[in-house]
């Protein structure tokens, strides 16, 4: 029989001994660079971080998408990546062709599909089109405030990209726009006004490459991980924006918009364009409503948001004919309100993602961490 005063020294050791065993399911993998020296992530991986990411996203009980992960951590666009047991090899992978099915789980593994793989390291190789991005869709907002000489976002990671000032300030926003599309186009002579344009910057929207994601940080000027919009099912954010700016500084602006909002936008007066003429597009009543607002009632930030393109993508793909059609046409919508534009008006085109061939061949997507999807064209331009 047992002691009484023993059992006190019983649960103790049954103590240590369960905290001993819940140990061994901890776990500890690092992130670095191609060189294999520079850590990118600060702390290395483990299963309570893992744990938290999960939590956080709400996107699965046990693992977390590892395109999420890095871009989490400032990866945007991946070449390769390595999988190393302490010094050996385990496999490498092209980033293009694993991207959408790799996952990493809370009990420290790589999922690639139907591959598992437990590593201690993972080795990124970023891809040297990084060298030839120029700003982030980030720095949109602090560029326009900056243009319109009123205070900066409180919080931001974007930065002003211009020191010129003006009136008043006007923001084409063309959702969907792949930025290799458009050069493509331009280098053919297809699209008259783009072709005027003196620089069209190579910039970078966020993970994931999304509507309300990307235009969470193109008013905020924050990823989704300081934002808050994650993705879908994330409509609005707490944090500052260019509009709530605008607005406190006695200023006004003006949004039209097609069918309905992407992502609210709070401070601003809102019209929705709509499909008035039921020909199955909204970018055609998108113009006539900013032509109107030109004409009649000028404000001091003009926000325009053409969604055809994006809508013609999803549909047919970026490689079809649809999908060019859509972008010449905005290409002369927009030349119609450049050229309606009071003078001394600071001008930013851009578009939220990109677009990319679904891998069945029916219609694309967007939305992953690849270079279709995540780089984007930008444009600064005065009158």
């Amino acid at each position: 029989m047992t002691n009484m005063k023993s059992l006190p020294k019983i649960i103790t050791f049954l103590t240590i001994f369960l905290m001993l065993a819940a140990c061994q399911n901890t776990w500890q993998m690092e992130v670095i660079t191609e060189d294999q020296q520079s850590k990118l992530i600060d702390t290395a991986l483990t299963n309570f971080y893992i744990e938290e990411i999960v939590d956080e996203t709400e996107d699965d009980d046990e693992s977390v998408s590892l395109s999420y992960l890095l871009s989490h951590h400032g990866f945007s666009l991946i070449e390769e990546l390595t999988l190393y047991n302490v010094q050996q090899t385990i496999q490498s992978f092209e980033w293009d062709e694993i991207y959408e099915m790799t996952r990493i789980s809370t009990q420290g593994e790589i999922i690639v599909g139907e591959e598992t793989f437990q590593p201690t390291s993972i080795h990124i190789t970023t891809s040297p089109i990084l060298e030839e991005i120029d700003y982030s869709i980030m720095d949109i907002s602090p560029t326009v405030l900056s243009v319109l000489e009123l205070p900066p976002l409180s919080e931001t990671l974007g930065q002003s990209r211009t020191t010129t000032t003006a009136e008043r300030a006007v923001m084409i926003f063309v959702d969907g726009l792949q930025y290799e599309k458009l050069i493509t186009l331009i280098e053919e002579n297809t699209l008259p006004f783009f072709k005027t344009v003196e620089e069209i910057h190579t910039g970078l929207t966020v993970f994931p490459a999304i509507t309300t994601s990307s235009s969470a940080a193109l008013f905020t000027g924050l990823p989704p991980k300081d934002n808050g919009v994650y993705g879908y099912g994330y409509r609005s954010t707490e944090k500052q924006t260019l509009f709530d700016i605008v607005a406190e500084n006695g200023l006004n602006a003006v949004a039209v918009e097609g069918h309905g909002l992407a992502f609210s936008i709070r401070n601003a007066e809102i019209i929705l364009s709509g499909d008035r003429n039921n020909d199955g597009y909204t970018n055609d009543n998108v113009l006539s409503n900013s032509l109107e607002v030109i004409t009649n009632r000028m404000p001091d930030l003009l926000f325009i948001h053409f969604h055809d393109v994006d809508d013609m993508g999803h549909e047919f793909g970026p490689d079809s004919e649809q999908y060019e059609t859509a972008i010449k046409t905005v290409d002369g919508y927009i030349a119609q309100i450049v050229a309606a534009l009071p003078e001394n008006t600071f001008i930013t085109i851009f578009a939220d993602h990109g677009m990319q061939n679904e891998e069945n061949g029916n219609g694309g997507n967007h939305g992953q961490l690849t270079k279709e999807s995540m780089i984007i064209p930008i444009i600064f331009m005065e009158k």
